[in-house]
C-alpha cells in the first residue's frame, strides 16, 4: 500500500474512531443517570397520587421501556471493554429482541399520550370519560401484547459465532430480514413520526386557539359564562399538554436523523455507500440513544406536581385522609389536573 494510500485509510478511519471514543464514555453516562432517572420516574407515577390518572399510566410504562432498552445498550457498550456477554449464543438474540421489543413500544407509548392528550383538548368536556386510568392501562396492555409477537422475528434472524464476528444477521434469512426491516422502519419511525407531528400539530393549534380566547375574555367583561365555563376546563389541561407536547418533539426530533440515515443506507444498499454515511449513522444512532434517557429531566424542570410528589415519596408523609378523599373525588369524575406539568 502506498503512502497516499495509506493517509486516505487514516483520513476515513479517524471519524469512526473518534465517535468510537465518545461513546465509550458518553454511553455508560447516558445509561447510568438514565437508569436512575426512568427508575424515579416509575416510582413517583407508579407510586404517588399521580397514579391514578392516564398519563402517568403511559409515562410509567415509558419509563419501564426506556430503561430494559438502556439496558440492553449497556450489554452492547460491555464489548468495548473487553466483556463479551452481547456475543454468546442467546445473549445476542436475547437482547436483539428486547432492544426491537423496547423500542416497538416507547414510540407507541409516545403516539398513545400525544392522542390522549389531543382529546383532552381538543373536547375537555369528555376527558373524564375518554382520558381514564383503566383507558390508557388497557392501551399500554394491548400495545405490550401486540408488541411481543410482532418483534419476534429478529430471533430468527440472528446468530451468534464467537470465532468471527460475533452478534450477526443469519445469511440464512437475509431475504426475510431485509423484508422485516422495511416493515419495521415504517412501524418504528415513518408511521408513528408522521403521527406524532400530525398531532402535536393539531395540540399546538388547539393551544394557540385556547390562548387567544382567554386573552379575549380577559378583555371582554361580557363573556358568556359557557364561554367562561369551557375556559376553566381547558385551562388546567394546557400546561399538561405543553409538557408532553415537548416530550413527544423532543422524541422526534432525536429519532428523525436516524430514521433519515435508515432510508438512506437502505437507497445504497445495492450500491456502494458515501464515506460518511457510516460515522453520520453512529452520530444518530448516539442521538436516538438519548432519547432513551433524558424524560426525566424534563418532568422535574417542567413539572410542579411532579417534583412535589417525588419530595413527598422521599420524605414519606402518608395522609390517608387526603389520599383518601383523592381516590373519592377521582372516582367520581372530579376534574383535575392530573400531572401540571
Amino acid at each position: 500500500m502506498s503512502f497516499e494510500n495509506k493517509s486516505e485509510v487514516i483520513q476515513e478511519d479517524t471519524p469512526n474512531m473518534f465517535l468510537q471514543d465518545i461513546q465509550r464514555y458518553y454511553t455508560p453516562i447516558l445509561v447510568h443517570f438514565g437508569l436512575l432517572g426512568n427508575c424515579l420516574s416509575v416510582c413517583v407515577f407508579f407510586g404517588t397520587k399521580l397514579r391514578y390518572f392516564s398519563s402517568s399510566i403511559y409515562l410509567g410504562a415509558l419509563a419501564i421501556s426506556d430503561t430494559i432498552f438502556l439496558v440492553t445498550i449497556f450489554v452492547v457498550w460491555l464489548n468495548m471493554v473487553q466483556i463479551d456477554l452481547f456475543n454468546r449464543w442467546g445473549f445476542c438474540q436475547f437482547f436483539i429482541y428486547l432492544s426491537t421489543l423496547c423500542s416497538f413500544l416507547s414510540v407507541w407509548l409516545i403516539v398513545a399520550f400525544t392522542v390522549e392528550r389531543y382529546v383532552a383538548v381538543r373536547w375537555p368536556l369528555r376527558r373524564q370519560s375518554l382520558c381514564t386510568a383503566t383507558r390508557a392501562k388497557a392501551v399500554v396492555i394491548s400495545l405490550t401484547v401486540l408488541a411481543i409477537p410482532v418483534c419476534s422475528p429478529v430471533v430468527l434472524f440472528s446468530t451468534s459465532n464467537e470465532n468471527t464476528t460475533g452478534c450477526e444477521l443469519d445469511n440464512d434469512w437475509e431475504t426475510w430480514a431485509n423484508a422485516y426491516n422495511t416493515f419495521d422502519t415504517i412501524m418504528t419511525f415513518a408511521l408513528p413520526l408522521t403521527m406524532i407531528v400530525i398531532f402535536n400539530t393539531l395540540i399546538a393549534r388547539n393551544i394557540y386557539k385556547l390562548d387567544h380566547v382567554r386573552r379575549t375574555l380577559t378583555i371582554e367583561s361580557n363573556a358568556s359564562n359557557d364561554k367562561a365555563q369551557t375556559l376553566r376546563d381547558r385551562m388546567p389541561q394546557t400546561k399538561v399538554t405543553k409538557m408532553l407536547l415537548l416530550v413527544s418533539s423532543t422524541f422526534f426530533c432525536l429519532n428523525m436523523p436516524s430514521f433519515v440515515l435508515r432510508v438512506i443506507a437502505f437507497l445504497y444498499e445495492y450500491h456502494k455507500s458515501p464515506t460518511w454515511l457510516t460515522p453520520a449513522q453512529q452520530m444518530c444512532n448516539l442521538l436516538f440513544n438519548t432519547s432513551f434517557g433524558i424524560n426525566f429531566v424534563f418532568y422535574c424542570a417542567n413539572g410542579q406536581n411532579f417534583r412535589r410528589a417525588m419530595v413527598r415519596m422521599f420524605i414519606k408523609r402518608p395522609n390517608t385522609r387526603r389520599n383518601g378523599t383523592l381516590i373519592q373525588m377521582a372516582s367520581h369524575g372530579k376534574q383535575y389536573d392530573d400531572l401540571d406539568l
